[in-house]
């Protein structure tokens, strides 16, 4: 049961935090920049922003791997700022704490296998905490005393700082 809470809980702040980017992302386009981020074009209508960025015809965007907001980034603001302001650390854990969302939401052979791979990898855990619920209510550090789940979501809203200009 308590796997659950801690997988619902996870799943709920990293959607959250997909939407806070896209969020940002669009407010950014549509003012006239701050000492943060510099559109390379200013667009006035958030509707117009929204299909500049999610495409023609569709109905949303992948913001990660959070390469994919680079790249976005870049097309879009001078030096890709301030979503090119993460650090590759930061960014390697968003691009993490997604498998471990895509896990939790699909329960594929395939998203299991990749949690095993890219999250797990070599590290020696119980059987327990090979599985995401597991995972993420182990133990990350002792001094405080700390879960994995807030250490990724820690570092998500230190992500969302720095994007915010915080």
């Amino acid at each position: 049961m308590a796997e659950q809470l801690y997988e619902s809980l996870f799943l709920s702040c990293f959607t959250s935090f997909e939407v806070f980017i896209e969020d940002a992302f669009l407010r950014l386009l549509t003012t006239a920049g701050n000492a943060n981020a510099t559109p390379r074009m200013q667009v006035k209508s958030p509707i117009v922003a929204r299909e500049l960025v999610i495409g023609p015809g569709k109905k949303y965007v992948d913001w990660c791997p959070y390469e994919r907001t680079i790249e976005r980034a870049n097309l879009f603001f001078r030096g890709g700022r301030p979503f090119t302001n993460v650090p590759s650390v930061k960014q390697d854990l968003i691009n993490k704490a997604q498998v471990v969302r895509h896990a939790i939401a699909h329960r594929s052979r395939y998203s299991q296998e990749r949690f095993e791979r890219v999250v797990i990898g070599t590290t020696s855990l119980a059987p327990r905490e090979r599985r995401p619920g597991g995972f993420l209510s182990g133990i990350a550090s002792t001094s405080p005393l700390r879960t994995r789940y807030e250490v990724y979501i820690d570092e998500v809203v230190g992500v969302a700082r720095i994007i915010s200009g915080e």
